[in-house]
């Protein structure tokens, strides 16, 4: 997919999200963790607001890995920033609900937590990635150029 795609959907994805919370109310739970919300009768209990949780965490999932295609190579450095911002973000939403400060709406902290964990598959391929491009360079495999021409791309 080319990358003005990807961005266009990642906006409309947040665009939904904002309608689904125009519908529905502000989410009310004493929640102790973000993760408590993945109960089962929790999610059945609150489909509409599911449903804005999982289309944010998906915008938010989404785009680290477009800013970084940006970038060429550097795998293991891309791994390294994601992990970071993995961290940052499952704990400003722990923070953020074990101390209902509510800086942000529950709905956000939840869609933050949901993302940072889908967001390990992607730190997991950076850092293959970047161990395997160290050792084919190590071995003397020619470089490849990220920019070179390839029968998959429209």
């Amino acid at each position: 997919m080319k990358k003005e795609t990807i961005l266009v959907v990642i906006i409309g994805l947040f665009l939904l999200s904002y309608v689904l919370d125009a519908v529905v109310p502000p989410l009310r739970l004493p929640l102790k963790n973000p993760f408590e919300f993945l109960n089962p009768k929790l999610l059945a209990l609150y489909p509409f607001t599911t449903a804005s949780i999982v289309i944010k965490g998906l915008a938010i999932f989404l785009t680290p890995p477009l800013l970084f295609s940006l970038i060429g190579g550097h795998g293991t450095a891309k791994g390294a920033v994601l992990l970071v911002l993995i961290g940052l973000m499952e704990l400003y939403a722990l923070q953020d609900i074990a101390t209902k400060a509510q800086v942000v709406p529950l709905e956000w902290s939840l869609s933050l937590s949901v993302a940072g964990l889908a967001l390990l598959l992607p730190t997991v391929w950076y850092f293959i990635s970047g161990a395997v491009g160290s050792l084919h360079k190590q071995l003397g495999g020619a470089e490849e150029s990220e920019n070179a021409p390839s029968d998959t791309e429209e």
